[in-house]
Order: structure tokens, then C-alpha cells, then sequence
């Protein structure tokens, strides 16, 4: 099922309508600790209004009989509620506000949704925080196949929560693939890595790296005895 804008709406976020109290509207974005805020026009999206912009040139609030005009709003493009989150970031991330408008076809209001929850769905997707550890590995152009480095890392005891990739080098002909992954040992998993050539462009700090740095070597040289 698509992940669509409606999975993260805000319903308790406020909204204000043509015509409002500026000097309220700006109380109330100040108080909320909010930047900007939708406003309606009949039950319609209208624009943004941003605090910033009322407070614009003043020395002081607004006052009561001043009324929230068209000419204050701002056109932040509204999205629908079942546009797909992920084919969309692009424009929401280079987008001025810190908040999405959602609308209907018929431009009905619908509700927000904020950066800040986008991001938030997308470190717990990502599996970000506490229980994984992450790894970048750069392959060059002609390197290893996305399949071989799962299977090498499967070999290893590890499963891999997400991953991702991005181009690398000068013409973008290399990539960086970035993993999340579970692993009771995370530090042998990255010397293996490192031992079957793959170079690793990053890594998660080792827990107890002191412990695991004497293990290993304690290890190696029980295999040199053995030899």
C-alpha cells in the first residue's frame, strides 16, 4: 500500500480564514511556536499566512481592526491528501514552509502535514536511533553487485533493516549504498567487509570497541597457534 500525505496528517494544527484578527492570528502562531499556518477562503485553501510577514515592519503587534487580506498570504502549492509521500519529497523539501497544505480537488481543505513529521516517518522507515548500526560502502563503476554485498553481509550474521544508494565521483558513475543493519557483531561484520575488499566509506562507532579490538586479536592469534 502507498504511503500517501493522508497517513500523516496533523488534524490538530490550526488554520484561520479570510478575514481574521491579524493581531490574533499572529498571537496565536507566536504562542503555538508556529512559523505559518494555512488560511481559508470559504472552506477552501487560500494561501499561507507567516508570522514573519505579519510582524514585517512594525514596531509592535498588529492591531484588532486589522483584517488577514489575500495580498498577506503566501502561494504554498497544496498537495492532494492521496499524492504518494515519496514521490514527492523533492518539491516538499525545497519548499519555503515548514509545513505541507493538503487540499481536495476542489480545493477543500484537508490539513497539514509538517517537515518535521516527514521526517520523523522517514527515520523510523529508515530504522534510524537505537537497535542498528549504519555502513556506506563505495563502489567504483565497475565494483561489486548490490546482490553480492547482501549476500556477503548475510554471510556475516547480519540482517539488513533498509538501504538505500546514491551516485558518487566526479561523472556520479560510482555509488555510495547505504544500509541499516542488525548485527550482535558489528565489528567483525565491518573486518570482513574491509578483508573482502569493499571499501567502507562509513561506519557506526563500535560498541565496547576496546573489548572487540583485544577479541580480535586474541582470536587471530588462537588461529595462528592452530595453524
Amino acid at each position: 500500500m502507498a504511503v500517501t500525505f493522508t497517513a500523516l496528517v496533523e488534524a490538530d494544527y490550526p488554520a484561520f480564514t479570510l478575514g481574521d484578527s491579524t493581531a490574533e492570528v499572529a498571537r496565536k502562531l507566536a504562542d503555538a511556536g508556529f512559523a505559518c499556518a494555512p488560511v481559508l477562503d470559504g472552506g477552501r485553501y487560500a494561501g499561507m499566512v507567516f508570522l514573519s510577514g505579519l510582524l514585517k515592519g512594525r514596531k509592535g503587534w498588529p492591531t484588532v481592526k486589522e483584517k488577514l487580506g489575500e495580498e498577506q498570504l503566501v502561494k504554498v502549492r497544496p498537495y492532494h491528501p492521496d499524492d504518494q509521500l515519496f514521490d514527492n519529497l523533492l518539491p516538499v523539501a525545497a519548499s519555503r514552509s515548514g509545513i505541507v497544505p493538503l487540499a481536495e480537488a476542489d480545493g477543500r481543505y484537508a490539513g497539514v502535514v509538517s517537515i518535521k513529521r516527514i521526517l520523523g516517518f522517514l527515520a523510523e522507515r529508515m530504522h534510524s536511533g537505537e537497535g542498528g548500526s549504519t555502513i556506506e560502502i563505495e563502489v567504483p563503476p565497475t565494483g561489486a553487485k548490490l546482490s553480492e554485498i547482501i549476500e556477503t553481509i548475510e554471510k556475516n550474521d547480519a540482517s539488513i533493516l533498509s538501504f538505500t544508494s546514491w551516485p558518487t565521483g566526479v561523472a556520479g558513475e560510482g555509488r555510495i549504498i547505504f544500509f541499516r543493519l542488525a548485527t550482535h557483531d558489528f565489528f567483525r561484520l565491518v573486518r570482513n567487509l574491509e578483508n573482502y575488499g569493499y571499501l567502507i566509506r562509513y561506519h557506526s562507532s563500535f560498541p565496547n570497541a576496546g573489548y572487540d579490538e583485544l577479541r580480535e586479536k586474541a582470536l587471530e592469534f588462537i588461529h595462528y597457534m592452530d595453524m
